[in-house]
């Protein structure tokens, strides 16, 4: 639904075949009940109609409600239902990554009530956005807002942090104060943490067979990766699969053996429920942690299925999945579709 400036409310094309179906239908059993004379029988169908319509109201809604700032409840979209979706044309990241997870038919698809939400961004290094090191802090805070749009009862930041005081790269990079003021918790981990993760096995590891991953990220209900598209020296990209090594207390060990084969084990145990990968920004060389060169795709791509996202993303750096190892490990494994054109994908 369009909401131009005089006020106007239009109906999208496919809100407005939605409604002449319903209106049709009821003028139609009108019709009927008039011609029949069966008051009893016209009572009940008329009570039906008004179902009908009231249902067909509620349709024409949940696919015509715009990309405004977000109201009291969680949004819904006209595209709602997408397996993936990217959200183009600049401006402010927030508003983009917002405008993707309406597509996916808003964050009540992936969160319930009273569910606690663990949000991994990338805030590792200490850069700002313009840098193209660390998740957009717009970003970050539109997805904490969505989760307590969505009934959250808890939801929490957390990231390994590479450079510096664990806090203070959180300040330096924004991440903390956004996360903060959209009411998440940050919790941060630094290389002094590292006794606080948990050891677990993974099942089928191949190359990472046991990990130490924190509590906050296998205590959640939901787990969001919500990665910076960059270059990465040694993963070729890092994406949203790639994101996940910071929920890990033993980052090293990740790296230390088939780094490509670690990263889809890895992702097999973690299994986010949404990625939400922030390209408005992109380092592309001299990754992770810059500084280098950087380019402006000015998007947001979002979906369930990680391994799409990351299929995806490869392209805005002009490579496939086949270029990053890691993305083809875990459509092998089974963990999403490598061949994003296979699923419902849509452009907001």
């Amino acid at each position: 639904m369009e909401r131009p400036e005089d006020g106007h409310v239009w109906l999208s094309p496919e809100g407005m075949e939605q409604a002449r179906k319903v209106l049709n239908d009821e003028v139609e059993r009108r019709e009927f009940l008039r011609r029949t004379g069966k008051l009893a029988g016209g009572a009940l169908l008329a009570a039906m109609l008004g179902s009908l319509a009231g249902c067909g109201a509620k349709e024409i809604a949940r696919k015509t409600v715009g990309t405004a700032p977000a109201p009291a409840t969680a949004p819904l979209s006209t595209t709602a239902g997408a397996d993936l979706a990217v959200a183009g044309g600049g401006g402010d990241p927030g508003a983009l990554a917002r405008k993707a997870v309406d597509a996916l038919g808003g964050m009540g698809r992936f969160i319930k009530a009273g569910n606690v939400v663990a949000i991994k961004p990338n805030a590792s290094f200490m850069d700002g956005p313009e840098g193209g090191t660390s998740t957009h802090p717009s970003v970050v805070a539109q997805v904490v807002a969505m989760c307590r749009e969505a009934g959250a009862s808890r939801v929490i930041v957390t990231d390994h942090c590479l450079r510096g005081a664990s806090e203070i790269c959180f300040t330096r990079n924004g991440i903390g104060a956004a996360a903060r003021s959209a009411g998440a918790e940050v919790i941060a981990y630094g290389g002094s943490d590292s006794s606080q993760g948990r050891e677990v096995a993974i099942p089928g590891g191949v190359a990472l067979t046991r990990t130490s991953v924190y509590p906050v990220i296998l205590d959640a209900d939901v787990v969001i990766t919500v990665p910076k598209a960059k270059n990465h020296g040694g993963a070729g990209l890092s994406l949203g699969m790639k994101n996940l090594i910071g929920t890990t207390a033993n980052m090293s060990n990740v790296h230390s053996n088939d780094l490509h084969q670690g990263i889809a084990d890895l992702a097999s145990l973690v299994k986010p429920d949404l990625s939400i990968v922030d390209a408005s920004i992109c380092l592309t060389a001299n990754g992770p942690g810059g500084p280098g060169p950087t380019s402006a795709p000015g998007i947001v791509i979002a979906s369930p299925d990680f391994v799409a996202a990351d299929s995806y993303a490869c392209t805005l750096f002009g490579m496939t999945a086949a270029d990053v190892p890691y993305i083809t490990h875990a459509g092998q494994k089974g963990l999403g579709k490598v061949d994003y054109n296979s699923l419902k994908l849509v452009k907001v």
